[in-house]
């Protein structure tokens, strides 16, 4: 009972009983968001009516999963943890195949810090693999070691959104052995503690670094119905705080150095870029005024010329009007 297909809409019930058909007219899209999210999507797009007009003996006539503002904040992942109503012979129902369509961002794509993957799934359902956490921002394995036991490995389904885990593994680093992973001194976990919705619940603060380690962890999820009703594990629950670090880290604080030279480099550049920009613009400023002040001066030579010209061609006729004055008055005197 972990299973579940897209297209058509399918519910696996073990080997005996296989998949029942969950039926288009007794969903909504709240149940297609947890379909998704079991799949390792963030969300769905929409559901329609699927192509394939063929069903299986016994179907599944509604299925009401609980509506949130933000499945990524709040929603479930599992369909198993929704109210799905008891398979029916098809013969007494009509039932029509649906078809989810899921967004094609994974979860995994805008992780949440202290988020769990299951990478390299050897199998079609989404239940098993090596299990991977978001820290430092990076995906990295987790190391196995004594002091992880069954009560860890079953927090970390619960986050995935089972009830626990069936069995888990060690498997060998794919890389060199030099391949970082996080490895834990302690857990808050114990075997006398299976109350444990999240991985990072069981994780202590400064108990945990990140180091080389050959083994990894491997697991399978299962989903008990008994149990279905203990919350499954979302970012509201689960997410670490953004402001905590670990002094365990060896790659943080040579990450911190790295980024704080990045920013002080950009931060000179972004200073010498100013200042030669303002040089620039003081300087074409300057230029401005030399040239206005050189176009007044030229001005003011021109005016003053033409007015000393006027000045002299008045001094000229003047002259010019002084012996026929002269002439004039003579001959009146004579008269």
């Amino acid at each position: 009972l972990w299973d579940v297909k897209l297209d058509p809409l399918q519910l696996y019930y073990g080997i005996k009983k296989g998949w029942r058909t969950i039926c288009f007219e007794g969903i909504k899209l709240e149940v297609a968001h947890v379909v998704c999210r079991q799949k390792g999507f963030i969300n769905a797009t929409y559901f329609n009516i699927s192509g394939f007009s063929s069903v299986s003996d016994h179907v599944i006539t509604q299925v009401l999963c609980p509506s949130t503002s933000n499945y990524s904040l709040y929603g479930e992942t599992n369909i198993m943890r929704c109210n799905i109503s008891d398979p029916v012979l098809n013969e007494t129902e009509t039932c029509t195949p649906a078809k989810i369509v899921c967004n094609t961002n994974r979860r995994k794509d805008h992780p949440y810090k202290g988020q769990v993957y299951l990478d390299k799934t050897k199998t079609d359902t989404p239940t098993d693999g090596v299990v991977k956490v978001y820290l430092y921002n990076e995906w990295y394995p987790v190391c196995r070691n004594a002091a992880f036991t069954k009560t860890v490995s079953d927090s970390i389904c619960r986050q995935y959104g089972y009830t626990g885990s069936q069995n888990n593994w060690a498997s060998e680093s794919s890389g060199s052995p030099s391949k970082m992973c996080v490895i834990a001194t302690e857990y808050t976990c114990t075997n006398e503690t299976g109350s444990f919705e999240c991985f990072t619940h069981c994780m202590i603060p400064n108990k945990y670094k990140l180091d080389s380690y050959e083994e990894h962890v491997a697991l399978i999820c299962s989903f008990n119905v008994t149990k279905k009703y203990l919350r499954s594990g979302s970012q509201a629950q689960c997410a670490l705080p953004l402001n905590e670090t670990s002094h365990l880290c060896p790659t943080c604080k040579n990450k911190s150095a790295h980024d704080r030279i990045i920013i002080w480099l950009l931060v000179g550049f972004l200073l010498c870029t100013i200042s030669i920009l303002a040089l620039f613009i003081i300087t074409l400023l300057f230029c401005y005024r030399k040239t206005i002040k050189r176009e007044c001066c030229r001005c003011c030579r021109k005016i003053a010329n033409k007015m000393q010209k006027i000045k002299d061609d008045d001094d000229s006729e003047q002259n010019d009007r002084t012996p026929l004055n002269d002439y004039q008055n003579r001959r009146n005197s004579l008269n």
